[in-house]
């Protein structure tokens, strides 16, 4: 009998997603090139609907106005490379809170005579990766002594930005984007993330 419920399911499932299209909605997410039917999961990774992503070209586009098969700049190696997004998943009103990292220039740091420099400020799930020194860590296991990469957009140079602050729980948001690129990581506010 608990098969035959299970079978049944997973025939329902099925039947649903042949029938739906490219720009559907499953739940609270919507991806636009793949269905994804994803459990409540503390593994969501997002960024708010504003989060900066820094184009292929140097420009600068809000999350939410990304599209499939546009791209995106990352870093390898300490050099700047484009990569193409591949999938982009749409979360509303998501069930998870952003932390919020604040990160300053190691190198600043690590001078005695250091002006006063901002810091940049990255937010996202606690599960979502960013590419450190130390390979790649979710936000939720970030210490202060970690080292994330930004990219100069003035200067083309690939830079280490030092963890100044962890803020679990920083903020809630009514939608959030992840985007899933052909070689796993792209810039948010120039800083290197990872899926």
């Amino acid at each position: 009998m608990h098969k035959l419920i299970i079978a049944v399911a997973l025939l329902f499932i099925s039947s649903n997603l042949l029938a739906q299209t490219g720009n559907s909605e499953t739940g609270n997410v919507r991806s636009e090139v793949t269905i994804k039917v994803l459990k409540k999961s503390k593994k969501h990774k997002y960024f708010s609907d504003n989060a900066p992503v820094t184009m292929a070209d140097g420009s600068v586009k809000s999350i939410a106005d990304v599209k499939v098969g546009e791209h995106v700049k990352t870093c390898k190696d300490g050099k700047t490379l484009s990569t193409q997004v591949m999938q982009i998943d749409v979360y509303n009103k998501p069930d998870f809170w952003l932390t919020a990292i604040y990160l300053r220039p190691a190198e600043e740091l690590a001078r005695n005579d250091a002006q006063m420099v901002p810091a940049l400020l990255l937010e996202a799930t606690p599960n979502h990766r960013v590419q450190t020194n130390k390979g790649k860590k979710r936000l939720k296991k970030l210490s202060k002594n970690d080292i994330l990469y930004h990219y100069e957009p003035a200067t083309g140079i690939v830079s280490s930005w030092k963890v100044g602050a962890v803020k679990p729980n920083a903020r809630i948001v009514p939608v959030a984007y992840n985007l899933e690129t052909k070689d796993g990581t792209y810039l948010v506010d120039n800083v290197m993330v990872a899926q």
